[in-house]
């Protein structure tokens, strides 16, 4: 527990080591933080890749087939699926990319309802794209689900919005969140993680605020840089 209060978990891996979304940067981040962040869309033939981006590699994920997005060179790794990192044996905040404005937006939300297919009791499926964690909410009502929130929309609707649809995570930007915020998801009884985070005067910020989780670039690190860790009471 991050300053007694907050778990950390990495941001796509461990990407200040890791290429994002890769096996190593998963494993890597598993070994020291509390979960792992990661991105999930839906290649042509239907397979379930890692990635941020639309693109990647140079090739349109929801154009390209897996056969292909396989061989991209990630810096010395190649893209992983979803299958590829659920035995690692770490919660995982499970990112669905749907995004009206990218390539292979699904309005009907079968990638989202896929990814929840694949998610285990520890793990957690978010979007910014609410309609898709509403639409997961209706068939898959054990999975956990959360709102993620960033810039321009109110962090309060995001909690107004998971507690008239049952959602039980609130993910802000981290520059979000204050006082007000947490205290509102407290009483609503809402987990709330905060992104992403790579400064210990950030991260000390928000714990004592009483957010449940930190997601970091740079979770290792961050573990280390605690003064918690080092100077115990």
């Amino acid at each position: 527990m991050f300053f007694s209060t907050s778990e950390v978990w990495g941001h796509r891996g461990w990407p200040s080591r890791f290429p994002d979304n890769t096996v190593a940067g998963i494993r890597a981040a598993a070994t020291v933080a509390a979960g792992v962040e990661i991105d999930i869309r839906a290649s042509a033939d239907g397979r379930l890749v890692l990635s941020h981006d639309p693109d990647l590699g140079g090739l349109d994920v929801a154009g390209a087939e897996w056969a292909e997005l396989a061989l991209v060179d990630l810096a010395g790794h190649r893209p992983a699926l979803l299958d590829d990192v659920l035995d690692i044996g770490v919660a995982l905040d499970l990112e669905v990319k749907n995004d009206p404005a990218e390539p292979g937006f699904d309005p009907a939300h079968r990638l989202a309802r896929h990814v929840a297919d694949r998610a285990r009791p520890q793990d957690v499926v978010t979007s910014f794209w609410w309609p898709s964690m509403d639409a997961v909410r209706s068939t898959h009502p054990d999975v956990r689900t959360g709102l993620l929130v960033w810039g321009p929309v109110d962090p309060q609707a995001a909690i107004r919005h998971a507690v008239d649809h049952g959602h039980s995570v609130v993910a802000p930007e981290g520059v979000l969140i204050d006082a007000d915020f947490m205290t509102l998801a407290v009483i609503e009884g809402l987990e709330v993680v905060a992104w992403t985070v790579d400064s210990v005067p950030e991260a000390m910020r928000l714990a004592s605020l009483g957010v449940d989780a930190i997601i970091s670039n740079r979770p290792g690190e961050l573990i280390a840089e605690d003064p918690t860790a080092r100077n115990p009471a």
